[in-house]
């Protein structure tokens, strides 16, 4: 018995190992809706189970009586026919898994389910089996073929309309088409049968591998466009970060000390060095930096602001915790946007703070400028990366948090940065336990 469902069904079966084959070795590139790939296979599987089972009954070769076989013919037919447009219907599902209108589509494939249950209730309406074994079709017999057929046509409407910027990539959807139309052609006028479990199992592969082109073309197209708006961002980052009216004010800072305190000016230059040196190499890495690293460049920042003598600015640092890493230029320019537009020209006082939290590490950024002052600070700062894009950044290049609090007294930004090495240390340690 098993020999003869293998024979049978050898040429199904191939296809569709084949087709389990390559799903699980794409399953890590989590393509949409993979799970219902694998129902349409089971369903496929149950209509080769019914087809097999009608096959040996109709040859007798089953060990039941004659009546016995005539219902486990009618049984095996209707329950075929039942599923088939099921099978497309699912692949329907694929591509639209989220579409609101989906219930309506299952009416096809539910009505030609009651057309053909009608069998099991022994009516003529789709089909009969006369005491011969021979099957017969009824009026309504052709339900099966119209369902399947809805489904065949909305799939490749959709998927033309869905994909139409590249007519290649609609060549495959014609294929299956015309595949299905002849199986079912030929399959209504007797002209040749026993293939139609083939060429669903073929079509069924043919539409995965489809998608997988599909959503390989996609992920590449995301991936550079991701490459092009950082490669964008980085230029506007470089654009917005050095001002020219800081360059022009550092220059003429300089040009004012060099007249009067040679050692102070060269000391300024080397900072204004180090600034540009930092903002243009930031420019070169998407990863994080060490804390230290972006503290060097905001202290050099100061210092220049600091050798502003229309600015009365102190600084104080209180950074016991810099065994860690955050983006470049992210500190910086809530450092800037304080100096900019939290504190005042006399007495301005920005203090930065480090410390550990739970699982995480704090850095605190405090000002002592007037919520009058700082009204506006959540709209972009003067360095045009804006507050939410910085929280943006922190999210997404190192799981970190910004949040800011603004007070009559001043405005305070907390950032939260996973303390990543230190469940890294626990969990070696843990291991090593």
């Amino acid at each position: 018995m098993i020999l003869s469902f293998l024979t049978t069904n050898f040429m199904t079966l191939m296809i569709l190992s084949g087709l389990i084959a390559v799903i699980i070795m794409n399953r890590d590139s989590k393509l949409p809706a993979s799970d219902l790939f694998f129902l349409s296979i089971a369903l496929l599987f149950a209509v080769i189970i019914s087809d097999w089972l009608n096959d040996m009954a109709t040859i007798q070769a089953l060990p039941f009586s004659k009546s016995t076989q005539i219902s486990i013919k009618t049984a095996a037919s209707a329950m075929s026919y039942i599923i088939r447009p099921f099978i497309i219907f699912t692949e329907l599902l694929i591509i639209l898994p989220g579409w609101r209108y989906k219930a309506l589509f299952a009416i096809p494939a539910a009505v030609n389910t009651v057309v053909y249950s009608t069998a099991f209730t022994g009516s003529h309406i789709a089909f009969y089996t006369d005491q011969d074994l021979f099957w017969h079709r009824g009026p309504l017999g052709t339900s099966v073929y119209f369902s399947q057929l809805f489904y065949v046509l909305f799939l490749a409407i959709y998927s033309i309309r869905y994909f139409k910027n590249n007519s290649k990539r609609s060549i495959i959807i014609f294929a299956i088409i015309i595949q299905t139309l002849i199986v079912a052609y030929v399959e209504y006028q007797n002209i040749l049968s026993g293939h139609s479990n083939d060429i669903t199992a073929l079509c069924m592969f043919e539409y995965y591998a489809y998608l997988c082109v599909v959503y390989q073309r996609e992920m590449r197209d995301a991936i550079s466009q991701r490459d092009l708006r950082i490669s964008q961002d980085k230029m506007l980052i470089l654009r917005n970060q050095i001002q020219p009216h800081f360059i022009y004010n550092c220059l003429a800072i300089i040009r004012s000390l060099a007249k009067r305190d040679g050692y102070r000016a060269v000391e300024c230059i080397d900072n204004f060095s180090d600034y540009l040196k930092a903002h243009i190499g930031a420019l070169q890495t998407d990863s994080p930096v060490p804390f230290e690293k972006e503290l060097y460049n905001v202290k050099v920042y100061l210092s220049l602001v600091q050798a502003d003598s229309s600015r009365d600015l102190i600084v104080f640092y209180d950074t016991p915790v810099t065994d860690f890493d955050i983006p470049p230029l992210s500190l910086e320019p809530i450092v800037e946007n304080a100096v900019n537009h939290g504190i005042s020209h006399d007495n301005g006082r920005i203090s930065i703070i480090t410390e550990k939290g739970d699982g995480c590490v704090l850095i605190r950024i405090s000002d002592n400028g007037s919520a009058k002052k700082t009204k506006d600070a959540n709209k972009p700062i003067h360095t045009g990366i804006g507050i939410e894009n910085t929280r943006k950044r922190l999210e997404v290049l190192c799981g970190g948090e910004l949040e800011m609090n603004i007070t009559d007294n001043g405005t305070t930004v907390v950032i939260t940065i996973p303390d990543n090495k230190t469940e890294n240390g626990d969990e070696n340690e843990n291991t090593d336990s």
